[in-house]
């Protein structure tokens, strides 16, 4: 992955406004933001903090790229099952599923989480938030909030260090208590994705002030608890427009 020196080093020389809206890769879009926004007083006064969350969009692109990676290999898993399924031929399910195991993609996931958890701290810091206002994180970010919780359980691993009553005890105390499956079956191989799912009793405090129905595609709310079922690489393109909105926002940008 990039440094965040060396993408802020590589700045556009000559920033065009209406380039910008053409740019796809998160990375590459929020540099040219900062280019663009340059000669913004807000810029020059954060310009070393603001260069961290180049860091932490490379890393979400990093792990997106990976659970990607173990979708397809599940699709050829699946996609071979259907082709052996005609046939009679003899065949080892086990070797089958080894050679296209997804199971490691809930590290992937938790290690996305973690990077969605150091933006969503870059958002709410102190310096960002007093410009952008605390409900505008609220209505602005509402998919990174929402994975929030599970950031929670497995950062710092505090079932462990201090459990309380009210944890959930099946869940264990590691990244292993986020259930994964594949979804997608009904559709073509090719359309199969890697589903996570993490029951919890929080809900971020900035999401029960200012977003009181649940956030779409993430969250199920209960009368006494919710849960998370997410699909990163759904998901994937959401989050990044919510965190380049409020980036813009920041600095009183329109695209």
């Amino acid at each position: 992955m990039l440094s965040s020196l060396m993408l802020e080093l590589n700045l556009h020389q000559n920033p065009k406004r209406a380039v910008y809206s053409r740019i796809s890769n998160p990375v590459r879009k929020a540099g040219y933001l900062f280019a663009l926004c340059a000669t913004n007083p807000l810029y020059s006064k954060h310009k070393q903090l603001l260069g961290g969350v180049l860091d932490m969009l490379d890393g979400l692109e990093y792990h997106i790229g990976k659970i990607r990676t173990y979708e397809k290999a599940a699709c050829r898993f699946i996609a071979n099952l259907h082709a052996l399924s005609k046939t009679k031929e003899p065949f080892n399910l086990t070797t089958l599923s080894r050679r296209a195991n997804h199971h490691l993609a809930v590290h992937e996931a938790v290690a996305y989480i973690g990077r969605l958890g150091q933006l969503c701290v870059f958002f709410e810091s102190k310096w960002f938030s007093d410009v952008t206002g605390k409900t505008n994180i609220a209505l602005k970010i509402p998919s990174i909030l929402a994975l929030m919780p599970l950031r929670n359980k497995h950062s710092a691993h505090r079932q462990q260090d201090d459990p309380r009553k009210d944890d959930c005890s099946s869940l264990g105390f590691n990244e292993f208590g986020l259930k994964h499956c594949l979804v997608g079956f009904r559709e073509e191989p090719k359309n199969i994705n890697i589903q996570y799912s993490f029951p919890t009793k929080q809900r971020h405090s900035l999401l029960k002030g200012h977003h009181p129905s649940p956030v779409p595609d993430i969250e199920h709310l209960g009368e006494n608890n919710n849960i998370i079922i997410f699909t990163p690489t759904k998901i994937h393109q959401k989050v990044v427009n919510e965190a380049m909105t409020l980036l813009e926002l920041f600095f009183g940008f329109q695209p």
